[in-house]
């Protein structure tokens, strides 16, 4: 058998051609590394013989996918406890009474099932904690 040798020297030539690239140019990143002068210049670092290190920037927090929620309502937790205080009293509790709040004055809506009870639901009511006053709008409903 007879082996085809009339291209090996081709490839041979090209591939010696293309180290001769490579050393080429890594000599000339040698002479970028270096600092010589005939080499293109990045900024050098100061003769001190320190490092300046560039600080990245803190990420920014991810935005959140839910929208944040709005701050609690003193006016919604002040009639909640009003709620909760009616609630509560063993009397009162199976009366329909709703609370609403503003600015510590509590209202009391619904009904009672007489003037003893309705009085009582605006002293327990008076009674929580920040509450200033208390408007009495309860109906009194026989059989409520």
């Amino acid at each position: 058998m007879q082996s085809n040798n009339k291209g090996r020297g081709a490839l041979s030539a090209v591939t010696a051609a293309a180290a001769v690239l490579s050393l080429g140019a890594c000599d000339q990143i040698q002479a970028w590394w270096k600092g010589d002068q005939a080499a293109p210049q990045a900024q050098q670092a100061p003769a001190t013989g320190s490092i300046d290190v560039a600080k990245a920037k803190p990420a920014e927090a991810p935005k959140p996918l839910e929208p944040e929620k709005p701050a609690v309502d003193d006016n919604k937790m002040l009639a909640g406890k009003v709620k909760s205080a009616l609630r509560s009293d063993p009397a009162l509790k199976l009366l329909a009474i709703d609370a609403g709040a503003a600015e510590g004055v509590v209202t009391l809506y619904g009904t009672a099932d007489n003037r003893k009870n309705r009085d009582k639901a605006a002293k327990v009511a008076a009674g929580v904690e920040g509450v200033k006053s208390v408007k009495n709008e309860l109906v009194i409903v026989a059989g409520s």
